[in-house]
């Protein structure tokens, strides 16, 4: 066995630095712009190393990434109804409401950057004091990236001086087929859900749910995205409601055929917003292709969306002293 190893590597002429994790069984790589988790290489049945996220082939259009290819979303991801909560108005950068922390949200935001490596596991914390995004702060965050074997550790915390809201996400595209090589359709999906969030035609929440017997689909058994998305013709850009929101059980399984590669995803978090990338066509050059329709599953896990107008649902308020930490653990193997 290797020793594991961290190299942090600045791009010329950018304030971009690349940060590369690495084990036996893993690489990672990472960007300060926006906490982003860029690539994860995972070996296929065969041994072969490949990346599965989406990533840009050029590091430097991350700088103009509006579509949160692997960011670390906040200080609250998805819509917040007409960009209101309590006396306070956010941004309007989604029609008529805030989405995904405003257009100078964590995404868009330099953050800065510490190694560390012990006997258990090697990693990075990136760290932010946000005066910019426009909420109530400044709100104090860092986000830790650490390797354990097989297992990519994602730790989220943030405070504030003043009392604020928070709900951040990761928003990274898989594709378990490895460097892209094949569309997503094959892929099977298995989420361990209570229900399905209901929207409206801005999608945003409702207040309602619709249970999962009630469902067109059942989402506890594996189906691959070709069975899913004929139940879902418009795709999928859904919040689901886990029954499992802690790290002791799996509460999504993505596993891909061809490949052999699984990955299990389990978090503190209440939700997952999924999104399939139905109709996302660009001219973004993606893993030497450009970005199309199935290409990739987003997978987001979260408090639930425009919870601040829900209190039903739970709380993001972030109160002076008080710490908010999530964690999200991404487990990968191979079957046969």
């Amino acid at each position: 066995m290797s020793e594991p190893s961290i190299s942090v590597l600045p791009i010329k002429q950018t304030n971009l630095k690349k940060i590369t994790l690495k084990n036996d069984e893993l690489e990672v790589v990472l960007l300060n712009y926006g906490a982003r988790l860029h690539q994860i290489f995972t070996a296929d049945r065969f041994g072969q190393m490949e990346n599965i996220l989406l990533s840009y082939d050029n590091l430097q259009d991350v700088l103009s990434d509006y579509s949160f290819f692997g960011a670390t979303v906040g200080p609250v991801a998805g819509r917040i109804r007409n960009g209101e909560w309590g006396p306070h108005q956010l941004e309007k950068n989604n029609g008529n409401h805030h989405i995904h922390g405003g257009t100078n949200g964590w995404s868009f935001q330099f953050w800065e950057v510490e190694v560390f490596k012990s006997p258990q596991a090697v990693g990075v914390v990136f760290y932010l004091k946000d005066t910019f995004s426009g909420y109530p702060g400044p709100i104090t965050a860092t986000v830790t990236y650490q390797l354990e074997g097989n297992r990519l550790v994602m730790i989220t915390k943030a405070n504030s001086v003043v009392e604020t809201i928070c709900n951040p996400t990761n928003h990274a595209y898989f594709n378990l087929s490895g460097n892209g090589k094949r569309d997503i359709d094959s892929h099977q999906l298995q989420i361990q859900l209570d229900s399905l969030l209901l929207l409206d035609h801005d999608k945003l929440p409702t207040g309602e749910t619709l249970d999962k017997a009630d469902l067109p689909i059942n989402f506890q058994e594996p189906n691959t995205l070709t069975e899913i998305l004929s139940k879902y013709p418009s795709g999928l850009d859904d919040v689901f409601l886990l029954n499992t929101p802690k790290l002791t059980k799996n509460s999504l399984t993505l596993s891909e055929e061809a490949s052999g590669r699984q990955m299990n995803i389990a978090t503190t978090n209440k939700s997952m917003v999924l999104f399939s990338t139905t109709g996302f066509d660009a001219d973004l050059q993606i893993n030497g292709q450009n970005m199309h329709s199935h290409f990739g599953l987003a997978i987001e896990p979260q408090e639930i969306p425009d919870i601040v107008h829900f209190p039903e649902f739970g709380s993001i308020t972030l109160r002076p002293g008080q710490e908010r930490v999530s964690q999200t653990t991404y487990e990968f193997s191979t079957f046969t």
